[in-house]
This record gives C-alpha cells, sequence and structure tokens, in this order.
C-alpha cells in the first residue's frame, strides 16, 4: 500500500497542529505587547510631562490614532500567522501520519507499504529510511519464507527416505520430523 502523495486535509494532526497554531499566536500577542509598551511608553511620558494643553492634546491625538492603527493591525498578524502555522504544520503532520500508518503496517507484517511524499514535505531522509526499511524487512521475509519452504521440503523427501527404506528408529525419526515440518509450517505462516 502506497500512502498517498494527494492530500485534501488542512488539519491532519489536529493536536499538534492547532497547538503550534496558539502558541505562535500568543508568542506573536506577547510581542505585540511588548512592542506596545515600547511605542506607548515614552509617548505616556511625554503626556504626563507636557506643560501645555495645547501639547498633551497633540500626544494625545497620536497615542489614539496609533492605538487604533496598531492594534488591529497587530491582531490581524497574529490571526494570519496562526492560519499561516496551520498551513505551513501540514508539511510536517503529513509525513509524521504517513509514518505512523506504516509503522503500523511494518509492525503488522505488511512489509509492502510505501511512503511518497510531496514537494515540498519535510522529513525526505525519514521517508527514503522507512522505504529501505520495508524493503529489506519484505526481502528477508521472502528469504525466510523461501528457507522454511526449503527445509520443509528435505524433511519430507527425508521422511519419505525412511518410510521407504524402514530404519531402525524409524518412528522416533519420523516422529522428530514431523514436528519439525510443523514447526516450519507455523513459521512460514506467522512469520
Amino acid at each position: 500500500m502506497d500512502y498517498d502523495v494527494a492530500r485534501k486535509k488542512i488539519i491532519i494532526k489536529p493536536g499538534f497542529q492547532l497547538r503550534t497554531a496558539l502558541v505562535l499566536v500568543l508568542y506573536i500577542l506577547a510581542y505585540s505587547l511588548i512592542l506596545g509598551a515600547i511605542i506607548f511608553y515614552p509617548l505616556y511620558h511625554e503626556l504626563n510631562t507636557a506643560t501645555s494643553l495645547d501639547a498633551q492634546a497633540n500626544v494625545s491625538k497620536t497615542i489614539l490614532y496609533l492605538h487604533r492603527r496598531i492594534w488591529p493591525g497587530l491582531f490581524a498578524v497574529a490571526v494570519l500567522a496562526g492560519i499561516q502555522s496551520v498551513l505551513a504544520s501540514q508539511r510536517i503532520a503529513g509525513p509524521m501520519y504517513r509514518f505512523e500508518k506504516m509503522a503500523t503496517d511494518l509492525i503488522r507484517g505488511n512489509y509492502k507499504a510505501r511512503i511518497r511524499t510531496r514537494k515540498g514535505d519535510e522529513f525526505k531522509d525519514m521517508t527514503r529510511l522507512l522505504n529501505d526499511l520495508a524493503s529489506d524487512l519484505e526481502v528477508t521475509k521472502a528469504r525466510h519464507v523461501q528457507f522454511c519452504t526449503d527445509v520443509k521440503t528435505r524433511l519430507e523427501t527425508l521422511s519419505a527416505m525412511l518410510e521407504g527404506e524402514g530404519a531402525e528408529y524409524r518412528n522416533k525419526v519420523k516422529g522428530a520430523i514431523e514436528g519439525i515440518v510443523s514447526e516450519l509450517d507455523y513459521h512460514t505462516k506467522v512469520g
């Protein structure tokens, strides 16, 4: 099973993506408060130290003008950064989602699974490593199955030869060989 490259959902891993967006928005809001303090503190200081009413009125107009312009802009930037964070985190969450699905398949013994990524996705090296691991496991399983089949065939041949020649310990040897054959059958089916 190939894990398809096309991704129709924007939010793939909600816990990760939304938490990342929220943290980014909170950081931007905190930075905005710091920026606001840097901008407005000197103005409020100037307002408090102004000696004439005209000077206070001019500083007050400036403060009100900046409040109307800066805070909505900073809030819009925080929201847009949160949205951008969700969209950008899709390039991380998508591959991680596929890694989890492939790991589950590998644990269940499906070594035919492969991951394909989109052009801008992250973790290209991890994708290549997981695909290489799946290929190696697939080859190893095929070799294991072939080995078990070969051993089983040889033991069945041995058993038939003993049956035909009437060996002295025929029943003991035949029982042991049949036990090995049934054990190999079990391992061939399991693994």
